[in-house]
Order: structure tokens, then sequence, then C-alpha cells
């Protein structure tokens, strides 16, 4: 998958919004007319939404990981 930042004049996919898409999502094997086209505001909204589900996993401590492997 990936974002594509889009130079055409194509309307926001989002409901009522009304705005010109700024990005496309293109997932792998589809044809352009299935890519997810999203204005900045619907987009920063959709990323910051999405944000209070998919938390990043810390990487484990390097000082842990260290002392397991007997460096201090």
């Amino acid at each position: 998958m990936k974002i594509i930042i889009q130079t055409n004049k194509i309307k926001c996919d989002i409901g009522k919004c009304k705005n010109t898409a700024r990005y496309s999502i293109a997932p792998d094997g589809v044809s352009p007319s299935q890519y997810v086209n999203l204005c900045e505001a619907c987009a920063e909204d959709i990323y910051s939404s999405i944000g209070k589900y998919l938390v990043p996993k810390s990487p484990k401590n390097m000082l842990a990981r260290a002392v397991k492997r007997g460096e201090k």
C-alpha cells in the first residue's frame, strides 16, 4: 500500500466533504478508480482518530537488553 500526493482535481471520498483530495491511498494491485481519495482535513481527522486505537509498541529498553546479555 502506498500514499500518493494527488495533483489532479479529485473530490474527497468522505461523506459530505466537498473539498479537493490531496492524498490517494493506493493498495497494491488495484486500479486507480479504487483508490481512496482524501482531502487534507479528512486525512488529519482519520489519522488522529485511528491513533486512539492503533498505538505502536515501544522498543524494548536497550539497558534491559544489555543487562540480559551480561553487559553493563
